[in-house]
């Protein structure tokens, strides 16, 4: 059986808000606030027994979809072992992000986020995030939920609490409903993938990006620039602007949701791989590169430097990466079962790159 994989910042999701009274929870919807949201789903009455009872859909098979919610996909993805995906956002209408804090920004109750993970073409699994307290940090403020597709493609049922191995016959696992938090948690506003250096950039036709969220009137503080160019330009080091963009993006999207000083794994890892709009003047001051580059560390067993510059085979961040899924040091530690070759190479780019 596989391991229990679940993809290192699991659903950065979209919300589809309120749908005409179509769904089983919308914003004005009373939540049971006493529930655990690792409880079991029946302690829960609120909770939809369907995905097209969230409000996304607009029929059981999903092929069609609530006039209010809108289709985004981050410039910076998770790898989730070559999984195609879709995610889609709701914000509750006259609602706006609060983005005082352009790197964490806070979401109105209301907001619902989804995120669907097709493998060799079969739909396996489609995740569901609820906000239902305003205090990110209130236990409890957030809900989440996955929803398993049928064998037919045409229906699907809420997940147990405790996930599923191999769902549909692919090699995709169904995380356990409390392993959600053990990402999301780590992120201030709990969202990983709408956030502003995720979006800043110019999104496919149809699909929402920090342009398209300023232009619609839905930020508190709109985001410096102007549009149709990045707002948060990246530094570049030596001309190589490619090659550092491939590889802070790739920390920033697959190891920042829990390497951040805001995490509960801080304290005792200090790396910071998410990327910070308040440092961006030069690659010298990039999180990644401060934390990691000729910094020693002792992690899962091994030491010595983080990156060591022109050398990936003595670079521990390489060496963590390469570790078989399930063995202590292997670096993503859960969420993944296949190493990311895209995320390599562009990892050993930036590492073998001019000083």
């Amino acid at each position: 059986m596989a391991s229990m994989r679940w993809g290192l910042a699991i659903l950065f999701l979209a919300a589809c808000g309120d749908d005409g009274g179509s769904s089983a929870i919308d914003a004005a919807t009373p939540i049971d606030m006493g529930v655990s949201i690792d409880a079991p789903v029946d302690a829960n009455p609120n909770m939809p027994s369907t995905l097209a009872d969230t409000g996304l859909c607009t029929n059981a098979a999903c092929t069609t979809y609530a006039a209010d919610v809108r289709v985004y996909a981050p410039q910076y993805e998770l790898w989730s072992d070559g999984a195609t995906k879709k995610r889609w956002i709701y914000l509750p209408p006259g609602t706006k992000i609060d983005t005082t804090d352009m790197n964490y920004w806070k979401f109105p109750v209301g907001t619902k986020l989804w995120k669907e993970f097709t493998r060799g073409g079969v739909r396996v699994e489609t995740r569901f995030m609820l906000k239902v307290m305003e205090n990110d940090a209130t236990p409890g403020a957030w809900f989440f939920a996955s929803y398993v597709w049928n064998t037919a493609q045409n229906a699907t049922t809420e997940a147990t609490p405790g996930g599923m191995q191999d769902a549909n016959g692919t090699q995709h696992d169904i995380p356990m409903r409390a392993q959600c938090r053990r990402c999301h948690d780590n992120t201030p506003g709990r969202v990983l993938g709408v956030q502003a250096l995720s979006l800043d950039f110019q999104g496919a036709t149809g699909e929402l990006d920090l342009d398209d969220l300023a232009a619609m009137n839905l930020l508190t503080t709109n985001p410096p620039g102007t549009a149709g160019a990045p707002r948060f330009p990246l530094p570049v080091n030596n001309g190589n602007g490619a090659v550092d963009k491939a590889a802070y993006g790739y920390m920033h999207g697959n190891c920042g949701g829990c390497h951040n000083p805001n995490s509960s794994i801080f304290a005792t890892t200090t790396l910071d791989l998410r990327m910070d709009v308040t440092k961006l003047s030069s690659v010298t001051v990039m999180p990644a590169r401060v934390t990691t580059v000729n910094v020693n560390g002792t992690v899962g067993g091994l030491t010595g430097p983080i990156v060591k510059p022109n050398d990936t085979a003595n670079s521990v961040l390489i060496t963590r990466m390469n570790i078989a899924a399930g063995t202590n040091g292997r670096m993503p530690e859960i969420g993944t079962e296949i190493t990311d070759p895209a995320g390599l190479a562009a990892l050993t780019a930036w590492i073998n790159q001019p000083p």
